[in-house]
């Protein structure tokens, strides 16, 4: 485990009953983290079982961050766990040191003194970096998990069937949410209009989130950059996102916004708006950042091109998706609304649920809904529920719960 204050890394190593194991070197390990949020688990097999190691970071006094670190012994013998840094605070006694200078368990050869501590079968123990901390103050890692999935939610909730080599595409949603959470703040780099466009996706969703505000004449400047720096078929994917989310944030602030983006548009590449930014976009399998991660898993969701038009499954109905209830909750639309939609199968026809909530109760003009999966279906309701008529070759299974958004 390193640190990013320069403090010494934390290792940890385990004496069962034959010897030493180091998770660094065993064949035998398998780490994962919790739902792509911050808690990560190494699972380090011994004679008879596993022993399991989680850490997480949780708020101590003064919000100061604190190291948590869980032991679990799953298997049926005692061990011992050494761990490489002595300024910590743990839940068991520590093993004493023998008369020449030995460990309980000798054999492990380390630059420097460890903390050791016996794990008793299907026991656990628990460490936290730093002296005298108050360990039944601390927050569970379910708590802890709590909160990051609260986080992660302020912006979108996503319940999605989809996977990715053998990863729920939702993970991979809250780990770059995550991330923008946690990342430092950085200059807007003005030069390069790729670098432009990826500052502006990871802008966005931190400004989702609450984790960084971002001036709004900010915002208008780098779409005009960006604007300026696509003349002569340079409007990529990634830039064309970076407007479209721009807009998108923008027009939550002051709907005129968009009538001002559209001319910068027709001023600089000589198109009108949906033309720019309702063509490609972003593929989650290429997305190079974590703002294009996310943005391009929404807009498979709910696209918006530029006009009046917002397009539910723009792609279709696809991969896990076909047959598979899925939900999106509060995905970001212009003039600062949000939209929700679940998705259940009748058959092979989709039902779906929708409901648009605006900040003052109207829109300007109210959009049209329409379906990537059913070209004959539209409605202007902020609210309603429809049927899809999925065209497929496969089969589709039914595995719908009851949704409402009453």
């Amino acid at each position: 485990m390193c640190f990013t204050d320069g403090s010494p890394d934390l290792g940890w190593h385990v004496a069962a009953d034959d010897r030493w194991y180091d998770p660094e070197r065993e064949v035998a390990v398998r780490r994962s983290d919790t739902d792509g949020l911050p808690i990560v688990s190494t699972r380090m097999r011994v004679p008879g079982g596993d022993i399991v190691h989680t850490a997480w970071c949780a708020s101590g006094p003064d919000a100061r961050p604190i190291v948590v670190i869980d032991i679990e012994n799953d298997s049926p013998m005692p061990v011992a766990v050494a761990f490489t840094r002595t300024d910590l605070t743990v839940s068991r006694p520590i093993a004493a040191r023998g008369a020449e200078g030995t460990w309980p368990a000798p054999g492990l050869e380390l630059a420097s003194a460890p903390t050791v501590m016996p794990v008793g079968h299907r026991t656990r123990v628990r460490v936290a970096v730093g002296r005298d901390v108050d360990l039944e103050r601390l927050p569970d890692v379910d708590a802890v998990a709590r909160g990051w999935s609260t986080m992660c939610d302020v912006s979108s909730r996503l319940v999605l069937p989809d996977l990715r080599s053998g990863t729920p595409l939702v993970d991979r949603v809250n780990r770059a949410k995550v991330a923008i959470a946690l990342a430092d703040d950085v200059e807007m780099p003005w030069r390069d209009a790729d670098a432009l466009s990826t500052w502006l996706l990871d802008r966005f969703h931190a400004q989702r989130l609450g984790a960084r505000s971002t001036p709004a004449e900010d915002v208008a400047g780098a779409i005009e950059r960006i604007v300026r720096k696509s003349r002569r078929g340079r409007m990529t994917s990634r830039r064309a996102a970076a407007v479209r989310v721009g807009a998108i944030w923008l027009s939550g602030v002051d709907e005129r916004t968009l009538g001002d983006i559209a001319r910068v548009v027709r001023r600089g590449l000589g198109h009108d708006l949906p033309e720019v930014i309702g063509g490609a976009r972003l593929d989650v399998d290429t997305a190079s950042s974590d703002g294009e991660v996310i943005t391009a898993v929404e807009e498979s969701l709910l696209s918006w091109g530029g006009d009046d038009r917002l397009t539910l499954c723009p792609d279709g109905i696809v991969g896990e998706r076909l047959g598979s209830s899925f939900e999106a909750h509060g995905l970001a639309v212009v003039s600062g609304a949000r939209l929700s939609m679940a998705v259940r199968w009748h058959g092979s026809n989709a039902a779906v649920l929708w409901d648009i909530e605006t900040n003052d109760g109207h829109f300007a003009r109210r959009p049209e809904l329409r379906c990537g999966a059913d070209d004959q279906w539209s409605s202007r309701e902020l609210r309603g529920e429809g049927l899809w008529r999925v065209t497929s070759t496969a089969p589709v299974l039914d595995g719908s719960e009851s949704v409402s958004f009453g």
